[in-house]
Protein backbone atom coordinates (compact mmCIF):
# COMPACT_ATOMS: atom_id res chain seq x y z
CA UNK A 1 0.00 0.00 0.00
CA UNK A 2 2.90 1.96 0.65
CA UNK A 3 1.73 4.78 3.01
CA UNK A 4 3.58 6.94 5.30
CA UNK A 5 3.10 7.87 9.08
CA UNK A 6 4.46 11.01 8.74
CA UNK A 7 3.06 14.14 10.20
CA UNK A 8 0.75 12.10 11.92
CA UNK A 9 0.59 12.05 16.00
CA UNK A 10 -0.75 8.87 16.98
CA UNK A 11 0.00 9.02 20.98
CA UNK A 12 0.74 6.03 22.98
CA UNK A 13 -2.14 5.27 24.21
CA UNK A 14 -3.51 5.12 20.89
CA UNK A 15 -1.40 1.79 19.93
CA UNK A 16 -3.38 -1.49 20.26
CA UNK A 17 -1.84 -4.36 22.39
CA UNK A 18 -0.61 -7.85 20.52
CA UNK A 19 -3.68 -9.83 20.69
CA UNK A 20 -3.15 -13.33 22.16
CA UNK A 21 -5.95 -14.88 19.89
CA UNK A 22 -4.26 -16.81 16.68
CA UNK A 23 -4.87 -19.30 14.23
CA UNK A 24 -3.51 -21.35 11.22
CA UNK A 25 -3.57 -21.33 7.45
CA UNK A 26 -2.51 -24.04 6.48
CA UNK A 27 0.18 -24.56 9.15
CA UNK A 28 0.81 -20.97 8.75
CA UNK A 29 0.42 -19.44 12.50
CA UNK A 30 -1.53 -16.10 12.22
CA UNK A 31 -2.17 -13.49 15.01
CA UNK A 32 -5.52 -12.14 14.67
CA UNK A 33 -6.12 -8.26 15.88
CA UNK A 34 -8.82 -7.66 13.88
CA UNK A 35 -9.59 -3.75 13.43
CA UNK A 36 -12.87 -2.36 12.61
CA UNK A 37 -12.81 -2.17 8.66
CA UNK A 38 -15.99 -0.58 8.45
CA UNK A 39 -14.22 2.64 9.77
CA UNK A 40 -11.69 2.14 6.69
CA UNK A 41 -13.64 2.61 4.41
CA UNK A 42 -12.97 5.91 2.05
CA UNK A 43 -15.16 8.79 1.24
CA UNK A 44 -16.81 8.60 -2.20
CA UNK A 45 -14.99 12.31 -3.79
CA UNK A 46 -18.16 12.41 -5.70
CA UNK A 47 -21.36 11.15 -3.53
CA UNK A 48 -19.44 12.56 -0.59
CA UNK A 49 -20.49 9.34 1.30
CA UNK A 50 -18.73 5.83 2.17
CA UNK A 51 -18.53 3.74 0.20
CA UNK A 52 -20.91 0.31 0.67
CA UNK A 53 -19.03 -2.15 3.19
CA UNK A 54 -19.46 -5.25 1.43
CA UNK A 55 -18.53 -9.12 2.66
CA UNK A 56 -17.73 -11.55 -0.20
CA UNK A 57 -20.99 -13.34 -0.08
CA UNK A 58 -21.56 -17.08 0.08
CA UNK A 59 -18.72 -17.96 -0.22
CA UNK A 60 -14.74 -16.92 -0.57
CA UNK A 61 -14.59 -18.31 -4.56
CA UNK A 62 -14.79 -15.05 -5.88
CA UNK A 63 -11.25 -14.50 -4.16
CA UNK A 64 -8.57 -14.39 -7.44
CA UNK A 65 -5.30 -13.34 -5.89
CA UNK A 66 -3.27 -11.78 -3.64
CA UNK A 67 -1.75 -8.06 -3.94
CA UNK A 68 1.68 -7.78 -1.56
CA UNK A 69 2.35 -3.85 -0.21
CA UNK A 70 4.66 -2.57 2.45
CA UNK A 71 3.52 -0.20 5.04
CA UNK A 72 6.43 2.76 5.48
CA UNK A 73 5.21 2.01 9.00
CA UNK A 74 7.74 0.71 12.11
CA UNK A 75 5.57 -2.08 13.25
CA UNK A 76 1.90 -3.11 13.49
CA UNK A 77 0.78 -1.13 16.31
CA UNK A 78 1.55 2.24 13.68
CA UNK A 79 -0.03 0.23 11.02
CA UNK A 80 -3.05 -0.08 12.07
CA UNK A 81 -3.35 3.20 13.45
CA UNK A 82 -2.34 4.76 10.02
CA UNK A 83 -4.96 2.08 8.13
CA UNK A 84 -7.96 3.97 10.64
CA UNK A 85 -6.23 6.89 9.55
CA UNK A 86 -6.17 7.12 6.26
CA UNK A 87 -9.33 4.95 5.74
CA UNK A 88 -7.89 2.00 4.39
CA UNK A 89 -6.98 -1.49 5.80
CA UNK A 90 -5.49 -4.61 4.27
CA UNK A 91 -5.82 -8.14 5.52
CA UNK A 92 -2.47 -9.34 6.66
CA UNK A 93 0.58 -7.30 7.92
CA UNK A 94 4.20 -9.25 8.34
CA UNK A 95 6.45 -7.44 10.74
CA UNK A 96 9.81 -6.75 10.46
CA UNK A 97 10.56 -9.82 13.18
CA UNK A 98 7.92 -12.12 10.82
CA UNK A 99 5.08 -12.04 12.55
CA UNK A 100 1.88 -11.79 11.03
CA UNK A 101 -1.33 -11.04 11.95
CA UNK A 102 -4.94 -10.67 10.67
CA UNK A 103 -6.16 -7.72 10.29
CA UNK A 104 -9.74 -8.09 8.17
CA UNK A 105 -10.75 -11.99 7.68
CA UNK A 106 -10.51 -12.88 3.66
CA UNK A 107 -14.34 -13.20 3.78
CA UNK A 108 -14.66 -9.36 3.94
CA UNK A 109 -13.20 -7.07 1.82
CA UNK A 110 -10.54 -4.97 2.55
CA UNK A 111 -9.61 -1.72 0.75
CA UNK A 112 -5.57 -1.62 0.03
CA UNK A 113 -5.71 -2.06 -3.93
CA UNK A 114 -7.17 1.30 -5.12
CA UNK A 115 -7.77 1.88 -7.89
CA UNK A 116 -5.99 -0.98 -10.18
CA UNK A 117 -6.24 -3.42 -12.55
CA UNK A 118 -5.01 -7.13 -13.64
CA UNK A 119 -5.77 -9.32 -16.33
CA UNK A 120 -8.77 -7.35 -16.77
CA UNK A 121 -10.30 -6.92 -14.19
CA UNK A 122 -10.46 -3.48 -12.24
CA UNK A 123 -10.74 -2.00 -8.74
CA UNK A 124 -9.09 -5.42 -6.90
CA UNK A 125 -10.43 -5.15 -3.53
CA UNK A 126 -13.15 -7.12 -4.64
CA UNK A 127 -11.26 -10.11 -5.59
CA UNK A 128 -8.04 -9.71 -4.01
CA UNK A 129 -6.00 -10.30 -0.69
CA UNK A 130 -3.83 -7.43 0.79
CA UNK A 131 -0.79 -8.20 2.87
CA UNK A 132 1.35 -5.59 4.51
CA UNK A 133 5.29 -5.80 5.36
CA UNK A 134 6.55 -3.26 7.93
CA UNK A 135 9.57 -1.87 6.68
CA UNK A 136 10.42 1.60 5.17
CA UNK A 137 10.71 1.18 1.00
CA UNK A 138 13.01 3.65 0.15
CA UNK A 139 14.61 6.06 1.08
CA UNK A 140 12.70 9.85 1.93
CA UNK A 141 15.01 12.84 3.21
CA UNK A 142 11.74 14.48 5.19
CA UNK A 143 11.96 10.63 7.48
CA UNK A 144 15.51 11.36 8.22
CA UNK A 145 15.07 11.30 11.79
CA UNK A 146 12.97 8.36 12.18
CA UNK A 147 15.01 5.75 10.49
CA UNK A 148 16.48 2.90 12.65
CA UNK A 149 19.24 2.17 10.39
CA UNK A 150 20.96 0.08 12.84
CA UNK A 151 17.17 -2.19 12.62
CA UNK A 152 16.16 -1.80 9.04
CA UNK A 153 19.73 -1.26 7.56
CA UNK A 154 20.80 1.32 4.85
CA UNK A 155 18.85 1.60 1.53
CA UNK A 156 20.78 0.63 -1.78
CA UNK A 157 20.38 2.43 -5.32
CA UNK A 158 19.76 0.10 -7.92
CA UNK A 159 20.47 0.25 -12.09
CA UNK A 160 18.65 2.59 -13.47
CA UNK A 161 16.52 4.12 -10.71
CA UNK A 162 17.32 7.45 -8.73
CA UNK A 163 15.86 6.01 -5.55
CA UNK A 164 17.48 4.09 -2.75
CA UNK A 165 15.97 1.36 -1.31
CA UNK A 166 15.16 -0.41 2.39
CA UNK A 167 15.80 -4.30 2.22
CA UNK A 168 13.43 -6.46 3.85
CA UNK A 169 14.37 -9.12 6.74
CA UNK A 170 14.98 -12.50 6.34
CA UNK A 171 12.67 -13.54 8.81
CA UNK A 172 10.48 -11.13 7.18
CA UNK A 173 10.44 -12.39 3.84
CA UNK A 174 10.23 -16.09 5.28
CA UNK A 175 6.84 -15.58 7.13
CA UNK A 176 5.61 -13.75 3.66
CA UNK A 177 6.58 -16.54 1.57
CA UNK A 178 5.35 -19.35 3.63
CA UNK A 179 1.46 -17.01 3.83
CA UNK A 180 1.09 -16.31 0.16
CA UNK A 181 1.30 -20.03 -0.30
CA UNK A 182 -1.15 -21.32 2.50
CA UNK A 183 -3.37 -18.41 1.03
CA UNK A 184 -2.59 -19.94 -2.45
CA UNK A 185 -3.49 -23.35 -1.19
CA UNK A 186 -6.22 -22.37 0.68
CA UNK A 187 -8.11 -20.45 -2.09
CA UNK A 188 -6.86 -22.00 -5.06
CA UNK A 189 -4.82 -18.80 -6.57
CA UNK A 190 -2.70 -19.45 -9.12
CA UNK A 191 0.96 -18.15 -9.49
CA UNK A 192 0.18 -15.35 -12.52
CA UNK A 193 -2.34 -13.69 -9.44
CA UNK A 194 0.21 -12.70 -6.71
CA UNK A 195 1.17 -9.72 -7.63
CA UNK A 196 2.33 -6.33 -6.32
CA UNK A 197 0.89 -3.37 -5.81
CA UNK A 198 3.22 -1.71 -8.56
CA UNK A 199 1.81 -4.24 -10.61
CA UNK A 200 -1.81 -3.20 -10.38
CA UNK A 201 -1.44 0.46 -9.72
CA UNK A 202 1.01 0.98 -12.59
CA UNK A 203 2.96 4.63 -11.89
CA UNK A 204 0.43 4.92 -9.00
CA UNK A 205 2.60 2.76 -6.62
CA UNK A 206 5.68 1.49 -6.26
CA UNK A 207 5.65 -1.53 -3.45
CA UNK A 208 7.10 -3.67 -2.24
CA UNK A 209 9.37 -2.68 -4.74
CA UNK A 210 12.57 -4.22 -6.05
CA UNK A 211 14.10 -5.57 -3.16
CA UNK A 212 11.42 -8.01 -1.88
CA UNK A 213 12.95 -11.28 -3.24
CA UNK A 214 10.18 -12.70 -5.36
CA UNK A 215 12.29 -15.64 -7.08
CA UNK A 216 13.49 -16.69 -3.83
CA UNK A 217 9.76 -16.95 -2.22
CA UNK A 218 8.85 -18.67 -5.78
CA UNK A 219 11.67 -21.28 -5.39
CA UNK A 220 12.23 -21.69 -1.33
CA UNK A 221 8.61 -21.51 -0.75
CA UNK A 222 5.69 -21.82 -3.81
CA UNK A 223 4.73 -18.52 -3.56
CA UNK A 224 3.84 -16.15 -6.54
CA UNK A 225 5.60 -17.24 -9.99
CA UNK A 226 8.97 -16.62 -10.86
CA UNK A 227 10.29 -18.01 -14.48
CA UNK A 228 12.91 -20.21 -15.33
CA UNK A 229 15.19 -17.72 -17.81
CA UNK A 230 17.04 -19.54 -21.01
CA UNK A 231 19.87 -17.73 -22.83
CA UNK A 232 18.34 -15.95 -26.03
CA UNK A 233 19.74 -14.91 -28.70
CA UNK A 234 17.54 -11.47 -30.09
CA UNK A 235 18.58 -11.49 -33.72
CA UNK A 236 16.20 -14.25 -33.82
CA UNK A 237 13.17 -12.34 -32.68
CA UNK A 238 14.60 -9.18 -34.92
CA UNK A 239 10.95 -9.46 -35.98
CA UNK A 240 9.38 -8.74 -32.77
CA UNK A 241 8.52 -4.81 -32.38
CA UNK A 242 8.47 -2.73 -29.12
CA UNK A 243 4.88 -3.12 -29.58
CA UNK A 244 4.77 -6.71 -29.43
CA UNK A 245 7.03 -7.05 -26.07
CA UNK A 246 4.31 -4.68 -24.68
CA UNK A 247 1.43 -7.00 -25.64
CA UNK A 248 3.31 -9.50 -23.92
CA UNK A 249 3.14 -8.04 -20.84
CA UNK A 250 -0.69 -6.92 -21.52
CA UNK A 251 -1.39 -10.81 -22.11
CA UNK A 252 0.08 -11.78 -18.63
CA UNK A 253 -1.92 -9.61 -16.79
CA UNK A 254 -0.61 -6.03 -16.51
CA UNK A 255 -2.35 -2.59 -18.28
CA UNK A 256 -5.70 -5.30 -19.17
CA UNK A 257 -8.11 -3.09 -17.40
CA UNK A 258 -10.64 -0.80 -18.93
CA UNK A 259 -10.15 -0.16 -22.60
CA UNK A 260 -7.73 -2.85 -22.85
CA UNK A 261 -5.43 -0.81 -21.03
CA UNK A 262 -5.23 0.41 -17.35
CA UNK A 263 -6.20 4.03 -17.01
CA UNK A 264 -4.25 5.17 -20.50
CA UNK A 265 -0.81 3.71 -19.50
CA UNK A 266 2.16 4.25 -21.52
CA UNK A 267 4.29 1.44 -22.94
CA UNK A 268 7.15 2.99 -20.81
CA UNK A 269 5.08 2.99 -17.81
CA UNK A 270 4.05 -1.10 -18.35
CA UNK A 271 7.92 -1.49 -18.97
CA UNK A 272 8.82 0.29 -15.51
CA UNK A 273 6.27 -1.82 -14.01
CA UNK A 274 7.74 -5.24 -15.02
CA UNK A 275 10.45 -4.60 -14.47
CA UNK A 276 10.19 -4.12 -10.57
CA UNK A 277 8.31 -7.11 -10.08
CA UNK A 278 10.85 -9.63 -12.59
CA UNK A 279 13.96 -7.04 -13.64
CA UNK A 280 15.33 -5.58 -10.71
CA UNK A 281 18.89 -5.26 -12.15
CA UNK A 282 17.95 -2.36 -14.59
CA UNK A 283 14.76 0.11 -13.24
CA UNK A 284 15.02 2.30 -16.09
CA UNK A 285 11.74 2.38 -18.14
CA UNK A 286 13.85 1.12 -21.30
CA UNK A 287 12.71 -1.43 -23.28
CA UNK A 288 16.22 -2.36 -23.74
CA UNK A 289 17.89 -5.85 -25.34
CA UNK A 290 17.94 -7.38 -21.16
CA UNK A 291 14.25 -6.71 -20.68
CA UNK A 292 13.32 -8.07 -23.95
CA UNK A 293 14.83 -11.01 -22.89
CA UNK A 294 13.11 -10.82 -19.75
CA UNK A 295 10.35 -10.75 -21.48
CA UNK A 296 10.20 -13.71 -23.89
CA UNK A 297 11.62 -16.00 -20.80
CA UNK A 298 8.39 -14.59 -18.58
CA UNK A 299 5.73 -15.59 -21.35
CA UNK A 300 7.80 -18.81 -22.46
CA UNK A 301 8.21 -19.96 -19.17
CA UNK A 302 4.56 -19.37 -17.93
CA UNK A 303 3.15 -21.18 -21.25
CA UNK A 304 4.28 -24.26 -19.79
CA UNK A 305 4.20 -23.81 -16.58
CA UNK A 306 1.87 -26.32 -14.35
CA UNK A 307 0.96 -24.23 -11.57
CA UNK A 308 1.70 -25.65 -8.34
CA UNK A 309 -1.62 -25.18 -7.29
CA UNK A 310 -4.28 -25.28 -9.54
CA UNK A 311 -1.89 -29.18 -10.83
CA UNK A 312 -2.63 -27.62 -14.27
CA UNK A 313 -1.56 -25.15 -17.34
CA UNK A 314 -3.04 -21.62 -17.09
CA UNK A 315 -5.15 -22.03 -20.01
CA UNK A 316 -6.44 -18.57 -20.55
CA UNK A 317 -3.35 -17.18 -20.63
CA UNK A 318 -2.12 -20.05 -23.41
CA UNK A 319 -5.40 -19.36 -25.05
CA UNK A 320 -4.73 -15.13 -25.55
CA UNK A 321 -0.49 -16.10 -26.25
CA UNK A 322 -2.21 -18.28 -29.40
CA UNK A 323 -4.51 -16.27 -30.64
CA UNK A 324 -1.40 -13.34 -30.23
CA UNK A 325 0.40 -15.30 -32.36
CA UNK A 326 -1.67 -16.86 -34.97
CA UNK A 327 -2.74 -12.73 -35.49
CA UNK A 328 1.16 -12.43 -36.19
CA UNK A 329 3.01 -15.40 -37.54
CA UNK A 330 4.70 -13.59 -39.99
CA UNK A 331 6.18 -11.74 -36.92
CA UNK A 332 6.29 -14.50 -34.31
CA UNK A 333 7.32 -17.50 -35.90
CA UNK A 334 10.51 -17.15 -34.07
CA UNK A 335 8.82 -16.68 -30.61
CA UNK A 336 6.31 -19.85 -31.27
CA UNK A 337 9.13 -21.97 -31.86
CA UNK A 338 11.01 -20.61 -28.72
CA UNK A 339 7.62 -21.34 -26.62
CA UNK A 340 7.47 -25.30 -28.02
CA UNK A 341 11.06 -25.88 -26.90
Amino acid sequence: MAFSKYGLSVGCFLLITACTRCKEIGKVEVTLRHLDNGKCVAINLITGKKAVFLDRKEDEQNIKGIVIHYSECLDADVTKEVFYSRAVSSHYDVDFDGEIFEFVDPKYIAFHAGKSAWNGDTYLNRYFIGIEQDMWGYYKKVREKEYDYEKFGQPVQLPGDNLKWFKFSDKQVESTGRLIFALQQKYKIPGRFVVTHSDVAIERKSDPGPMFPYKEIFEKYGAGYYPKCKEINLDKFSKLTDSDYVKLLEIYGYGRGENGRAFDLTDNQIVKAFKLHFYPGDLSRDLNDNTKKMILNLVASYYNYKDLITNSLDEEFRRDMDSFLSENKERTKALSEFIAE
